[in-house]
């Protein structure tokens, strides 16, 4: 009887140590930037278009995931641009994805096709002067779109989940 119990009993276990990291992981991301029409600079005609993207830092590693809705079409390029305050338009820092129009950087990921759901995640080599950008609040994530290839959505990358 002991012997069933203890067996489900692990099984347990097991399925919360594959299942949670990933879950706790998404809680626990370094920088966010909720992303909205409304933050282009100037605004797009895009409505309803949004989304959100997550940034954890290992080293000099920066893993990242966005997620997009209501997209005017496929993105073509997705990066952070900086450094720049929230009502400026700058140069791009760190390229997230691309398209074989808008390739990137050697080792670019290709964005999606998606208009609503998981755009891009990978990761990316950084310098500490971006790091320290990114703490600075000085970097914004920017996703283009071929009707919109100034920029679709954007938001502010801000520090979370630590002082």
């Amino acid at each position: 009887m002991r012997r069933p119990l203890l067996l489900a009993v692990l099984i347990g276990l097991l399925v919360v140590a594959v299942v949670v990291p990933g879950a706790s992981a998404r809680k626990g991301a370094d920088f966010a930037a909720p992303l909205s029409h409304a933050q282009e600079f100037a605004p797009v005609n895009a409505p309803g278009a949004g989304g959100y993207a997550e940034y954890w830092v290992d080293g000099t590693t920066l893993n990242y995931r966005i997620d997009v809705r209501k997209l005017t079409g496929p993105a073509i390029m997705a990066h952070i641009h900086g450094p720049g305050d929230r009502h400026e338009n700058v140069g791009i820092s760190i390229w997230l994805c691309g398209t074989t129009g808008f390739a990137g950087p050697a080792g670019t990921p290709t964005c999606s096709s998606t208009t609503d759901g998981q755009l891009i995640a990978g990761s990316v080599t950084v310098t500490l002067a971006q790091l320290a950008m990114l703490e600075d609040k000085m970097g914004y994530t920017n996703v283009h779109t071929a009707l919109h290839p100034g920029g679709e959505v954007r938001g502010q990358v801000l520090r979370v989940g630590k002082p």
